[in-house]
């Protein structure tokens, strides 16, 4: 049967080339897209390394401080400060691991005595932060908690960093390098971290203990620049953990005057803080869903109704082949069932040029499509991307096509012998 539907796919293709090329392109196209989309998608949500653990992570990035209860309106917003993270979340009981995370900018990088100075992105964390996000080490290992409550200045660096201040990965570990001007000590050296990874991105890494900016705590200050993840032993436990932090944020309200401290809503999970990417604006998921699906469903509508007149073209044409095979006996059934098995080899002929089609477009297009939050580009890797993607996209267009060539087949089959024979549909 299959080596049947194969023979006559063929001749097919030989008899009416530009049907089906058409055919084939327009699926093509319809994987593409989906394939795009949801490779995007993947990229920006997947649990991939460093951020292995981004299905059961809870996330702080902002705060709202109201300065007059009486005057809601009297509010500034900005990132949570360090004083607010050891007094509510450091404390929390449910969670596998809190750590904090401070965005200390661009900084000079250099070794001692060396005239070239690399201009890169320093992360200052706590020792969790190694625990919540999985990195690949090269070389040497993360500052410990002993390091960290010590205030230690150790750094950990990137691929791309080591080689271009020591030359090699692993003449790196143990020597010193200047941060700003101050004197550390690479401790490790991991792979160069995605873009994409929004919370574990940056180029050098080091214990915020070990900056007095980024370490200083002042009682009653709720704005400062640190970034709070929370690790979940499960992602049953988020509703447990928001309850917590709600506790923590009533109980230092109590101490703040007149003043009051607002999460809006946070911590957030993963899917959701990508839509909060700003204190005051907020964009809600499931209406972003509902816009991202019209939208797929009415750009999908275009090839369908295409593909659906291409069909009734082709079958059209077929008139008399398969007026024949009904004299000779073909049931209504068996012919449908032949088009539909032909329509499906199509589809996943149009579905392999579609896979290729979505790769090339990431390529060519990179800069637009794999952008970050931050205006910088992102690059793609083989652990973003599922096998599921691909059998997802091209399942949305198996459908699609079968939709489109079932009535068209449907009509044909019923097409009475003599009015086949005499090609009138």
């Amino acid at each position: 049967m299959i080596k049947k539907t194969i023979g006559q796919v063929i001749y097919q293709l030989r008899n009416q080339p530009l049907l089906s090329a058409i055919t084939i392109l327009g699926t093509a196209l319809a994987i593409a897209l989906i394939m795009v989309i949801l490779i995007v998608y993947q990229a920006k949500t997947a649990d991939y390394a460093p951020e292995v653990n981004r299905s059961r992570s809870l996330y702080v990035k902002w705060e709202r401080t109201v300065y007059d209860k009486k005057e809601p309106n009297s509010a500034g917003h900005s990132r949570p400060s360090l004083w607010m993270a050891k007094e509510v979340f450091y404390p929390l009981k449910t969670p596998e691991a809190v750590c904090v995370t401070y965005e200390a900018g661009e900084v000079l990088v250099s070794t001692p005595g060396a005239d070239e100075e690399v201009n890169t992105p320093l992360l200052l964390t706590d020792a969790d932060f190694w625990k919540i996000y999985q990195f690949h080490y090269l070389s040497g290992k993360p500052f410990t908690q002993a390091d960290f409550q010590s205030g230690i200045k150790k750094a950990v660096i990137v691929e791309s960093v080591a080689r271009r201040l020591y030359g090699d990965v692993d003449a790196a570990i143990g020597k010193p390098v200047q941060i700003n001007f101050t004197d550390y000590t690479v401790c490790g050296v991991v792979e160069n971290v995605n873009r994409f990874c929004e919370f574990a991105w940056s180029e050098v890494y080091a214990p915020y203990s070990s900056n007095a900016i980024a370490n200083k705590v002042e009682a009653g200050e709720t704005q400062g620049n640190h970034i709070i993840t929370i690790l979940a032993h499960s992602s049953d436990d988020f509703e447990k953990i928001r309850n917590e932090v709600a506790r923590g944020v009533a109980q230092i309200n109590t101490t703040l005057g007149e003043r009051e401290l607002q999460l809006m809503g946070q911590p957030d999970n993963f899917r959701t803080q990508l839509n909060r990417k700003f204190a005051n604006s907020y964009e809600n998921l499931d209406a972003a869903y509902w816009k991202y699906g019209i939208m797929i469903i009415v750009i999908l509508l275009v090839p369908a109704i295409n593909l659906s007149g291409l069909t009734h073209t082709r079958m059209r044409r077929r008139l008399e082949e398969l007026g024949i095979r009904k004299s000779f006996g073909a049931t209504q059934g068996e012919l449908v069932w032949q088009v539909l098995n032909e329509n499906f080899v199509l589809t996943l002929i149009g579905g392999m040029l579609g896979l290729g089609l979505s790769y090339l477009c990431l390529w060519l297009m990179s800069d637009w499509l794999l952008q970050t939050a931050w205006g910088a580009t992102a690059t793609m890797n083989v652990s973003m991307v599922s096998p599921v993607v691909f059998f997802v996209a091209l399942c949305f267009c198996l459908v699609l096509n079968l939709l489109s060539a079932y009535i068209p087949a449907w009509r044909v089959a019923h097409t009475p012998i003599v009015d086949s024979l005499n090609q009138k549909l």
